[in-house]
């Protein structure tokens, strides 16, 4: 087994915070654009954690956006570690790197699903449109990350570019 000189879990929460961080940022400006600051994580959290049918965006709920930050940033670094591990594996396996665009669709299908799941009491602030904007930005962004950290992968690939025999 090789030894990598990268620490998994340290680049998976790094590239996972990243990417929460982009959509936390493209959805605080919605908000302020709005005139609503803080009521993407109020809705989701009052919607996701405390189960209402009815949130209401334009009181903040201080737990609500406590809970659903803590969430947030927990299941992007939860897919920043998943991100890093398929880089790590791709470096020495061609076969991991399909596995990378795959990643790409679950994630974006994922929260895309997650949108119309609970749509009915978050249809008006979270047009499925601005969910795979947010997470098309969260992505490119971890993969940029994940990309400039693993050079081994850059040469690895044009060695033997996806498609090509061994």
């Amino acid at each position: 087994m090789l030894h990598h000189r990268h620490s998994l879990f340290r680049e998976g929460v790094t590239a996972g915070f990243l990417g929460a961080l982009v959509v936390a940022i493209f959805f605080f400006a919605i908000d302020l654009l709005r005139g609503h600051p803080l009521a993407t994580p109020n809705v989701l959290g009052q919607v996701i954690l405390f189960q209402s049918r009815a949130p209401v965006a334009h009181v903040i709920d201080a737990a609500a956006v406590a809970g659903y930050t803590v969430l947030h940033f927990s299941a992007f670094i939860a897919i920043g570690v998943i991100a890093t591990a398929l880089f790590h594996a791709a470096i020495n396996n061609p076969l991991a790197r399909p596995a990378l665009l795959m990643l790409f669709i679950v994630f974006e299908a994922f929260f895309a699903g997650l949108t119309l799941m609970f749509s009915e009491a978050t249809r008006e602030l979270f047009p499925l449109w601005s969910v795979l904007i947010a997470n098309l930005l969260a992505a490119s962004v971890m993969g940029a990350y994940l990309w400039r950290s693993h050079p081994a992968l850059k040469r690895a690939i044009s060695r033997l570019p996806l498609g090509a025999g061994q």
